[in-house]
């Protein structure tokens, strides 16, 4: 069982992480609204928000995790790094091919709007997570280094961090997408 100490130090380093999450999440929120709203396909795009605030955070929570753990028991390598990587990639490909899917069926049942065109529900979530993911992956790799050169444990540390960055990667790069593919 841990001691005081060690659940005091837990707390201790997670608390300021999770205020600079929430306050950086509600930023996020704020920013997203101002930048989508005067689009006239306003009601689709808001659709795939959820899922790709979702997809951002189930696919860099564990790729944190992983590198976390690689420093921490010292098996840290170009490797084990590439092949983590490698996987992130492969299942943001996959799971945003399901969203611009589920997309589509949600708007052609729900909401009968002909705003966008088909393709464009699918390349938006995959162009929007690839690009988050690439600024994702090289902060978090830096933050898990800091963190633990610091002598900080990097599962309590980066983790809440990595989340506000990512929400705001990932609604600046889904709105630089729908700014690229010329989305209405």
């Amino acid at each position: 069982m841990e001691s005081q100490d060690s659940k005091g130090k837990i707390i201790k380093e997670t608390f300021p992480s999770e205020i600079i999450s929430i306050v950086g999440d509600i930023l996020a929120g704020i920013i997203l609204s101002f930048l989508i709203i005067r689009f006239a396909s306003f009601l689709v795009l808001i659709l795939m928000i959820p899922a790709l605030l979702s997809l951002r955070g189930n696919l860099s929570g564990p790729f944190i995790a992983r590198t976390s753990r690689d420093l921490v028991i010292g098996a840290f390598s170009k490797r084990t790094w590439f092949e983590n990587v490698l996987a992130t990639y492969t299942l943001a490909l996959i799971t945003a091919v399901f969203i611009g899917i589920f997309s589509i069926i949600f708007n052609l049942t729900i909401f009968k709007l002909t705003i966008l065109p088909i393709q464009y529900f699918i390349l938006i979530p995959i162009i929007s997570i690839i690009l988050t993911l690439s600024i994702s992956i090289p902060c978090s790799v830096g933050l898990n280094y800091l963190a633990f050169k610091k002598g900080l444990n990097p599962n309590n540390v980066v983790n809440p961090v990595m989340t506000a960055i990512d929400d705001f990667s990932t609604v600046l790069c889904f709105f630089l997408t729908i700014i690229m593919l010329g989305v209405p």
